[in-house]
């Protein structure tokens, strides 16, 4: 520790090893800045050909600028004459590292995490630059913008050094005699040898990808480098099922697919196999889902995010309850919203029944039923909630619960009063309160985030029916994620 290389970058710690080389944590000791540096085995650099194509491609890659790529910044050769590239720090894991900590995941996470790798690859494909070493060591999970499991992708030029030795003494040995690595990710054209294969050898990794993260083990395994080679072009991977029951068999077709053994039976190309992806999970292509601007659709992933990370389950039945108003209101969003073949069938999954003529209070479960509806067919951001939110205050107003025609400061201390009119239990309490600016602690016994981002929707529109413009509602703080109690700031123009 304590090496520079290239003159300006410090090594600090070691942050891991492999067959191609080890991984550290350094600092730009010109600008500060702290960087991953990538330092390959020195005997790489004996194959001149090799060692010209992986620098090609390192510049290539660093002028790319995609979300899903970690960045290249720089590249360089040791003293000891070993390559080494400077990329940008990522603060997280690796889908391998997950998979030893987790085991298998679900195949919606799994697509998710596959999707954006495809999302960067169409670029990258598109730029003519092919991957060829696309395993779960080579894509990082971090959280971006309140996002969990936001992936990028790295190690670009390193696979020209593991072709190259493939090339020069099958698929073995390095042209120096040192053991590479078993190719679980290789496509059949790779090991074979073939001429010209193209950016479909990275969808075949993703399909390899897939696989091993749904089931927790590689389609393809054997005791031996020849026998796993044989094995992977010549016979099929086991059905996904042998290793997890209850796999969808929509998905498990788009994961054969993508490992068929000719690259014209695979898909097209990455956009493709994303597009395929999205049911299952993926997000949509960049340019059909634009980053959000507005706040209210910010503050909803970000708390979707921040209920990933702590893994939060929901409340156990019974854990609170609704005034009949709110239920009604929640049946009317649920029966106008939601199939009826899907409503039908998730009252059957969750044992939660729509009350057909609620009068006093209802079992708050109600809640969790329309939050599993917005995940089947909404967002999955709760945008169902704050719409119950938003239709209560319409009602609020027509029934003289919260009186027309008063300002909006008046209208939001109204608004908290109904806390208790809602739910029964807890308190709401107007903290500040100014022309354009309010804040609203609320403290309740039984946490449930469905009940804060519904009086985010309430609040919201209440306050727009009382004429106030640009009206933006935050929730700062829930106490449902560990906040300890909730927390709405609120902002106005007259």
């Amino acid at each position: 520790m304590g090496t520079v290389l290239g003159g300006k970058y410090r090594v600090k710690r070691l942050l891991g090893t492999g067959g191609m080389g080890s991984v550290y944590k350094a600092e730009n000791t010109t600008i500060g800045r702290t960087v991953a540096v990538k330092v390959l085995h020195p005997h790489l650099a004996d194959d001149g050909v090799a060692l010209t194509r992986f620098q090609r491609e390192a510049r290539a890659a660093a002028g790319m600028q995609h979300p899903h790529v970690v960045q290249v910044l720089d590249m360089g050769v040791n003293y000891g004459g070993a390559p080494f590239i400077v990329m940008e720090y990522v603060r997280g894991k690796s889908a391998a590292q997950l998979l030893r900590l987790r085991g298998a995941i679900a195949p919606k996470r799994a697509a998710y995490i596959v999707g954006q790798v495809l999302d960067a690859l169409e670029q990258v494909h598109s730029r003519g630059i092919i991957h060829r070493d696309l395993k779960p060591e080579n894509v990082l999970l971090t959280v971006h913008q309140g996002r969990e499991d936001f992936a990028k992708i790295f190690d670009f030029g390193v696979a020209a050094f593991i072709e190259s030795a493939w090339d020069a003494r099958g698929p073995d040995l390095t042209p120096t005699g040192r053991t590479m690595g078993t190719p679980y990710y290789a496509s059949p054209e790779q090991l074979l040898g073939e001429r010209g294969h193209d950016a479909r050898v990275d969808l075949y990794a993703c399909g390899v990808l897939l696989y091993e993260l749904v089931t927790g083990e590689r389609p393809f395994q054997a005791g031996n480098f020849a026998d796993l080679c044989k094995a992977i072009t010549d016979t099929d991977a086991p059905p996904m099922r042998v290793f997890r029951q209850g796999i969808p068999a929509p998905f498990e077709a788009l994961v054969r697919r993508a490992l068929a053994k000719e690259a014209d039976d695979r898909f097209a190309d990455a956009a493709a196999m994303r597009d395929a992806l999205v049911p299952f999970g993926a997000p949509p292509r960049v340019e059909d889902a634009p980053e959000p601007t507005d706040t209210f659709t910010i503050d909803l992933r970000e708390l979707r995010a921040r209920e990933r990370e702590l893994e939060s389950e929901p409340p156990p039945r019974g854990a609170g309850v609704l005034h009949a108003d709110v239920a009604g209101v929640v049946v009317e969003v649920l029966q106008a919203r939601v199939p009826d073949a899907t409503l039908a069938e998730l009252q059957g999954e969750l044992g939660v029944l729509l009350p057909t003529k609620a009068t006093g209070w209802v079992d708050d479960g109600l809640l969790h039923l329309l939050e599993v509806a917005d995940e089947r067919v909404g967002t999955g951001e709760r945008r169902l909630v704050a719409d119950v939110g938003r239709r209560l205050a319409e009602l609020a107003f027509d029934t003289g619960l919260l009186p027309g025609s008063v300002p909006p400061e008046l209208a939001f201390s109204g608004a908290s009063d109904l806390w208790l009119r809602f739910f029964r239990d807890g308190r709401a309490t107007v903290r500040e309160l100014g022309r354009g600016y309010g804040l609203l602690d609320i403290e309740h016994p039984r946490a449930h985030l469905a009940r804060s981002v519904l009086m985010v929707g309430f609040i919201e529109r209440a306050m727009r029916m009382a004429g106030a413009r640009d009206v933006e509602v935050r929730l700062t703080k829930a106490a449902a994620l560990g906040d300890g109690l909730d927390s709405l700031e609120v902002s106005w123009s007259a």
